[in-house]
């Protein structure tokens, strides 16, 4: 008895450090909020009704001087916030909205909307913009000839801070280590810079910017997009990618542990006691059992 008790313990353990072995490599997989990052100053505040300054300049990837006004050409328009060099969600986040809109062939770019990428690095150059529009229309042959569609944007912090704002898209950007923190998620801006609705996340559907594209061009405001929270699944808001919330895990695995050795004691407790009546009522009257 001792030995099968020990050997439980022992399975139990091991679960136990399987269970904190799997959250700990898991958060080095998708990454983890730095320490010293403030995940209220890294988040989207959905802002519906807000109005984008139509007249704040910036340079698009031909290296003109644009401005919102001048870009949405009385179309709605989807605005993914981004940095062109960036390796973590961004590119994540734009490879979904490109197979996305590659499937969704009944809207064309340029024709029924246009496409900001915004970008939120003051250092990206004009040429890294047209990099990226460049990989972006040879990505699909449906693209063919919606160049004129996508807007790929650079410019100063203060002007990038007065859109980003203005779309309720907060993030930080320490300027002496060169590093951006940044959530994840589209905004839809009707014909006159207004925010209509959001999808959080890295994750886009067709039916989803289909949907939200009609509020826009319909110049409603949508309702508020869920947060996006799945049990203990959700979308990590510096990589866009779905992750454990390893603290909630481990809590639940530590209460089911205790559970499960409470139970596990009692019921060999239970054994114990039994085994044990039987054994003296044997010892008694051997016909009595």
């Amino acid at each position: 008895m001792p030995f099968r008790i020990t050997k439980i313990c022992c399975l139990i353990l091991l679960s136990v450090l399987t269970v904190c072995a799997f959250g700990q490599g898991f958060q080095q997989a998708t990454g983890v909020v730095p320490p010293n990052v403030n995940l209220k100053d890294v988040s989207i505040i959905q802002r519906l009704g807000s109005q984008v300054p139509l007249n704040v300049p910036f340079r698009d990837q031909e290296g003109s001087t644009v401005t919102f006004g001048t870009m949405l050409h009385g179309k709605p328009a989807i605005v993914l916030a981004i940095f062109y060099q960036c390796a973590g969600v961004c590119s994540v986040e734009t490879e979904n909205l490109v197979i996305a809109l590659e499937k969704m062939t009944d809207l064309k770019v340029g024709k029924d909307f246009d496409v900001v990428l915004l970008g939120i690095h003051p250092k990206e150059t004009v040429d890294m913009a047209q990099t990226k529009l460049k990989e972006t229309l040879a990505s699909s042959p449906n693209f063919k000839g919606t160049s004129s569609g996508w807007h790929m944007l650079t410019g100063t912090l203060p002007n990038i801070r007065s859109v980003t704002s203005s779309l309720g898209f907060f993030y930080t950007y320490d300027e002496s280590t060169d590093i951006i923190n940044h959530p994840a998620g589209l905004m839809f801006l009707t014909s006159s810079g207004v925010v209509s609705s959001y999808i959080l996340g890295a994750n886009f559907t067709v039916e989803g910017i289909r949907k939200d594209l009609g509020i826009a061009k319909r110049n409603q405001i949508g309702i508020k997009s869920p947060d996006i929270f799945f049990g203990c699944i959700h979308i990590d808001p510096l990589t866009g990618r779905r992750s454990i919330v390893i603290e909630n895990v481990l809590r639940v695995a530590g209460v089911l542990t205790i559970a499960a050795v409470g139970l596990t004691l009692l019921t060999l407790t239970g054994k114990t006691k039994w085994s044990k009546r039987n054994q003296d009522l044997l010892e008694e009257d051997p016909d009595e059992v």
